[in-house]
């Protein structure tokens, strides 16, 4: 696509080489402080003796004064030329590091207890889609040689253009596809596909489906992922492999719409980063008072008078007081051992004041508190003075601005309330201790500025009666407490609205509270405060459907909470005190169900908030939605929404606690708990300001109230033996429907043939669907040597139709049977088949085709038939108690027995929004012509928890025009590479670019040159490029130089190269032509010379991937440097990460040091045309009087004779210019040195004379020139040969001399 090439801004010229001021050296600058001159009269100085270089000296009297007069015939062969050398890329200020590639590379098992849990697993983050203009990759690679000492393949990233997240109970579905790059290219190996770091060919088949379209395909249009498109993998989500698209559609990778909930639609999904955590956590207790862990204290008959004293009086930490004196088996609550024989411990608890609770609501001027009149709370009084309260609970309603007062801590737990003088009495220290430790627990929590949700109100913290945390030391908190005043800011229903209250004296008595009756007791979703986290996003998109996938962690744990299913009813204790039998009660340890709840609301998004009280949000009903759960496992559902028209919306997922069931209704009304494991799903319409959505989820209607009971916080009903207390408690099952199924045959389908089956819809025979059976069980009863009559089940599935699935479960038994073709004699077949439920309306003698596949992959039809359709309902039963310890522990947000029993929102929300699919139709499906696709689904697990970034190893890549072979194949050659971005219409710039601009001829024979050395380029182009300045940065990394040719563009090898096309270090190079002054026009040669710290040497590392099969690359360093000492050298990184081989490595790192220690100037001079047959790259010979001005060549006498120089200068004689400042002009003059000491020339700046033979040099070509009055100018660079004119930088690169060092693990290469 034109997108790999920058958009055409006009011609232009660049210079070469910008002409600047040459900058003084630092000892230069030295130089001018010692002499005292200006900087100004040293350059003078300087010019001068360079413009006395130019004169001809006698010494070039033997050299002839060739001129081209114009009476002179000459044949003209200039071709306007530019090369683009290593020297101009890499010397100045130092060998420039090519560009990087911007590619991305881019306990459970057994518990304490009762219950054993498998691990649930899902994605912990969500890879981004690629952005709509984003460049389309090229690959460009070809595997060379062996897998241990070859080059190529690359590792790519693909990019993502589609993904959808499905949920599915304990795990997740990861359905993503990815555009691997443009144009045909050949599928990975299975070995060579990774997500993240883990490669597919470590997990079960079962886990994963992965599809791949080269680009090639001829079964159907475009590049788009099709059901025949499976190359890898048998993933059974729901343990079949169904096509679950549209009937009759090859597709696979499909998403809800408007239309349908399966269809080749876009999707995209993401995972918001905030506020995605939702949930009512951290309960505080409103005047639920405290109860210890209930213990069976036996009075066994035998025991004398003062034995059954004490252990009645330690019954009464247990049993209320009252009920001891009021009850059958009460035994009396006097200090004696009277009653003992019948005290059977009746009730379920004494209560202690919690000391914590809400005792005020202020609106206006007007307070509401309970009275704390004894009158008023007391509804019984015994004639002992035990007592029973009443009147404890106050709903008053809110709106905002309302006030209330929590307060905190105020008053302590008696310790011995139960005086007695059989020894010492029931010690609550305990108890004391433990509501104490609570209080500044609950305390810490309310800072100013906090927010509370109690029911359907919320609440800030906007007052303390001191900033100090509460102190059980400090007697002005016991004697006060900590008030804590909260403003309401919320109130989410017109309704429901309500807060409770508790009298003061309820939460602050001393020794204990009152017994109340059910009904007038502080029970435990008595308006509890809860903290709070509402979850919201908003579509990053319009889009036409938004599934919403949520992660929910849902449980309540008893640790060590007495078994009270053990314990006796009180006449049955009392029995076994006459027997002579001291029970012991049980502890739990284990995991019980919780419900949790929660709406949803939405409102448009970039919603103006000041527009309405409850800022655009309405909440989409009439359901609630709650998800069950018992075990510390993460659940995984979701709820699909689509909109009443593709429109952007923000959604808000509002929790809300118990206490709204509880006390303001009768939990009689149907919620939705969502449940991803059930297969299935429901639908319903919420009509909204907005429009009518349609929501749809997977789960089940469920009444809130049959959850309210642990049956673990009841008696059994087994051990009911007297007729007291007995108690209904509620709870939800489900009865099978009457539905039966026929299956009447099993054949091939008509979408899938193979050699087995010719004849279409041929049956299938019984060896066949045995083995289809073995593949979803796991097991094959021949080869696991199963004895006849085994049985077992596996889940079998219908879902080809959206809403009218079918779910089975085939119940299997081995049986035995002999066939003369084959030794196998033991085979399954089916037993019963098992209806687990179904949805839509069905009919009798209506039939489906499930499909399923054999080992050969061909696709079976198992054709079934209804009898007796009657779907599966939902009931309500009910067991009998005779006590129930507490009522609402299965959804209430605290308890009476404190850390005895947890739940999952003790200390954070227990939802999660894990993901966000938004799908949307398209009017035109997209078919992805011209690119090559990925496609992978796949299930979480302990090794996939997260999407990461899919990675394919290819061994080769985009298939290109070929130029030495003449053939369409892939490619790593940069002279293919380069040619076929030019001319391609499709990928590169053929549309843009005359493809006559590019000398494939040239480009041929540098593909030998390339071959031969084994100089590869294998690698990704995956952002748009400018291909000239590209090309120049890659060509030295391959040894290579670009050039421009009478408008033509080429890539030249860098080296001499011998009829092997091998590079030649062993013969003199080819000098194409030679300048002198009489060829040279006078004045026009220049030198530049480069900078000192530009030429010094340095140790390089080239840093590459060394490429391995199906392996991720091992990025290597190879470290080079003349001689064997390194130590004072400079180290420069170059990363390169389109070589791949060690050798091609070595090759540039001994390239880029030989062109540093080499390369040390450039010329520019101006000549005539006549005889001439030059182009940029040839070499030629300069030979002129005119040496190069050398800096270092320069230094001052100082009047005591001194020389200051950078090069110390030996005793003898010298010619030189010099200057002496009370003069002005240049002198010609010999320099006598003795003992390091000049002679003569005091206080003078002086330059030595070069040698007038030395300048005779070989040059490369890097430009050629003619103006229009047809002067050609040549810009050269020098090019270093030995005595012998063989050049230095190839016996460099080839270093048969070991003269350079290469530290690394450098194999040999093929």
């Amino acid at each position: 696509m034109s997108l790999h090439q920058s958009a055409f801004e006009g011609g232009r010229m660049v210079p070469y080489r910008r002409s600047v001021e040459q900058p003084l050296l630092p000892y230069e600058k030295r130089l001018i402080t010692a002499l005292g001159c200006s900087e100004q009269e040293y350059r003078q100085f300087a010019n001068e003796v360079g413009r006395r270089y130019k004169e001809r000296p006698e010494e070039y009297a033997h050299i002839p004064d060739v001129r081209n007069e114009p009476t002179t015939i000459a044949i003209v062969s200039i071709v306007i030329s530019v090369i683009s050398t290593a020297a101009a890329i890499l010397l100045a200020p130092k060998p420039s590091k090519p560009k990087e590639s911007e590619l991305q590379r881019r306990q459970l098992g057994s518990q304490q207890g009762r219950s054993i849990f498998t691990p649930s697993f899902g994605f912990d983050s969500l890879q981004s889609l690629a952005e709509y203009g984003q460049t389309v990759p090229i690959v460009f690679t070809e595997r060379q040689g062996s897998d241990e000492n070859g080059s190529g393949g690359l590792l790519i990233s693909p990019q993502m253009v589609w993904s959808r997240m499905k949920s599915w109970g304990n795990y997740q579905v990861a359905e993503l596809v990815a555009i691997a790059g443009q144009g045909n290219m050949a599928r990975p190996d299975l070995a060579g596909i990774f997500l993240g770091n883990n490669a597919l060919d470590g997990i079960y088949q079962e886990y994963f489906d992965f599809y791949w379209n080269g680009g090639f395909e001829e079964l159907g249009p475009g590049s788009r992922l099709r059901a025949y498109n499976l190359r890898y993998g048998n993933l059974a989500v729901d343990g079949n492999r169904d096509n679950t698209g549209l009937s009759g559609s090859d597709e696979v990778f499909y998403a809800p719409t408007n239309s349908g909930n399966a269809q080749p639609a876009f999707c995209g999904a993401f995972s918001p980063t905030s506020q995605t955590r939702f949930g009512v956590y951290g309960g505080v207790p409103n005047g639920t008072p405290y109860r210890p862990n209930w213990k069976v204290i036996s009075i066994p008959d035998e025991f004398d008078e003062k034995q059954r004293k004490q252990r009645k009086n330690q019954q009464r930490r247990f049993v209320d007081s009252y009920l001891m004196d009021t009850h059958e088996f009460g035994g009396n609550s006097s200090d004696s051992s009277g009653g003992a024989v019948n005290a059977g411990m009746p009730g379920t608890g004494t209560n202690y004041c919690r000391r914590i609770g809400v005792i005020s609501h202020t609106r206006g001027g007007t307070r509401t508190t309970i009275s704390n009149d004894l009158g008023f709370l007391r509804r019984e009084i015994l004639d002992n003075g035990q007592q029973s309260w009443h009147n404890l609970k106050l709903e008053v309603d809110c709106e905002r601005g309302d006030r209330i007062e929590l307060l905190i801590g105020k008053g302590e737990q008696v310790e011995k309330p139960f005086p007695t003088d059989a020894g010492d009495p029931v010690d609550l220290t305990d108890i004391k201790t433990a509501i104490q430790s609570e209080s500044a627990r609950y305390d810490a929590l309310f800072a100013i500025g906090s927010t509370w949700m109690i029911s359907k109100t919320t609440w800030q913290v906007v007052e303390r009666s001191t900033q100090d945390p509460y102190d059980p030391a400090r007697q002005d908190h016991i004697d006060n407490g900590i008030v804590i005043t909260l403003q309401c800011i919320e109130t989410w229903s017109k309704e429901h609205r309500k807060v409770g209250l508790v009298p003061e004296l309820a939460i602050t008595k001393g020794n204990f509270l009152p017994f109340t009756q059910e009904g007038d007791d502080i029970h435990e979703a008595w308006y509890p405060l809860t903290k709070y986290e509402l979850g919201t996003f908003q579509n990053t998109r319009s889009c036409d459907v938004t599934e919403i996938g949520i992660k929910s962690q849902v449980w309540t744990r008893f640790e060590g909470l007495t078994n009270f299913n053990t314990v006796p009813a009180a006449g049955i204790l009392v029995q076994e005190n006459n027997n002579n039998i001291e029970l012991s009660e049980g502890k739990m340890t284990t995991y019980a169900h919780r419900m949790s709840m929660f709406l949803l609301d939405v409102r448009p998004s970039n919603y103006d908030a000041t527009a309405s009280n409850n800022e655009g949000w309405v909440n989409m009903g009439p359901y609630a939605f709650a998800v069950v759960g018992n075990s510390p496992i993460d659940q995984y559902s979701f709820i699909r929404i689509t909109h009443p028209e593709r429109k952007q919306f923000e959604y808000r997922f509002r929790p809300f606690p118990a206490s709204l069931i509880v006390n303001q209704s009768d939990g009689g009304f149907d919620l939705f708990v969502l449940d991803g494991a059930r297969f299935g799903a429901n639908d319903w319409r919420s009509t909204t300001q907005y429009g009518n959505f349609h929501i749809t989820g997977r789960g089940y209607f469920a009444q809130p109230r049959d959850f309210y009971t642990h049956n673990e916080m009841a008696a059994l009903p087994d051990l009911i033996r007297d007729e007291q207390g007995n108690i209904k408690i509620r709870y939800n099952t489900v009865d099978s429907g009457s539905s039966d199924l026929f299956l009447e045959r099993v054949s091939i389908t008509n979408t899938e043939t193979g050699d087995a089956y010719p004849t279409v819809g041929m049956p299938a025979n019984p060896r066949t669907e045995s083995n289809m059976y073995a593949v979803a069980a796991g097991s094959d009863p021949y080869f696991d040597n199963l004895p006849n009559g085994s049985t077992t089940s596996i889940a079998w599935h219908y879902t080809r139709e959206v809403g009218r699935e079918v779910y089975m479960t085939l119940h299997l038994v081995s049986y035995q049977q002999d066939y003369a073709h084959t030794p196998r004699n033991k085979w399954w077949k089916v037993d019963r088949i098992e209806i687990d439920s179904f949805n839509g309306q069905r009919f009798e003698g209506e039939t489906f085709d499930k499909y399923n596949r054999n080992f050969n992959g061909i696709q079976f039809a198992f054709k079934y038939k209804f009898q007796k359709p009657t779907a599966s309902v939902s009931v309500t039963r009910t067991k009998t108690a005779t006590r129930l310890w507490q009522k609402y522990s299965g959804i209430a947000e605290v308890s009476h027995y404190g850390d005895l029993i947890s739940r999952s929102c003790d200390s954070g929300p227990e939802h999660e929004i894990i993901y966000v699919n938004e799908s949307l139709s398209e009017d035109d499906t997209p078919q992805y012509e011209g690119c090559a696709l990925a496609g992978l689904k796949f299930k979480s697990s302990d090794n996939f928890n997260q999407i990461d970034q899919l990675r394919t190893y290819l061994k080769y890549g985009v298939q290109v025009e070929r130029l030495m072979e003449g053939d369409i194949r892939s490619s790593n050659l940069l002279t293919d590479l380069f040619y076929y971005l030019v001319t391609n219409k499709d990928t590169g710039a053929g549309n843009i670019l005359n493809a006559d601009l590019v000398d494939k001829a040239l480009l041929t024979n540098t593909s030998r040159y390339l071959v031969a050395n084994k100089l590869y380029w294998d690698d990704v182009i995956a952002e748009p490029i400018n291909l000239r300045s590209w090309l120049a940065t890659q060509a030295p990394s391959v040894l290579c130089f670009v050039s421009i040719k009478n408008g033509r563009t080429g890539i030249e090898p860098a080296l001499p190269y011998n009829s092997n096309y091998e590079i030649d270090d062993a013969n003199p190079v080819t000098i194409s032509a030679m300048f002198t002054e009489g060829n040279i026009i006078e004045d026009s040669l220049e030198i530049k010379w480069l900078e000192l710290e530009e030429r010094k040497m340095f140790q390089a590392a080239i840093i590459y991937q060394k490429s391995r099969v199906n392996q991720f690359p091992e990025q290597k360093t190879l470290v080079a440097y003349y001689g064997t000492d390194n130590s004072t050298l400079p180290l420069e990184e170059f990363p390169i990460t389109h070589i791949t081989n060690d050798q091609h490595a070595a090759k540039v790192a001994r390239y880029y040091l030989a062109l540093r220690k080499h390369l040390t100037h450039t010329i520019t001079f101006k000549t005539l045309p006549w005889g001439l047959n030059l182009e940029a790259g040839k070499l030629i010979r300069v030979a002129s009087e005119m040496s190069p001005y050398r800096p270092d060549n320069n230094g001052i006498i100082q009047d005591d004779g001194t020389i200051v120089a950078v090069n110390s200068l030996a005793d003898g004689s010298y010619n030189v210019y010099y200057w002496e400042r009370q003069t002005a002009s240049v002198s010609e003059g010999v320099l006598t040195v003795r003992s390091g000491k000049a002679t003569a020339l005091f206080n003078s700046v002086f330059s030595l004379r070069e040698s007038a033979g030395s300048i005779s040099e070989i040059y490369q070509i890097e430009a050629l020139d003619m103006d229009q009055d047809g002067i050609v100018t040549i810009k050269a660079s020098n090019y270093p040969v030995d005595q012998n004119g063989v050049s230095l930088l190839a016996k460099d690169v080839l270093d048969t001399a070991g003269a350079i060092t290469i530290e690394g693990d450098i194999g040999e290469g093929d």
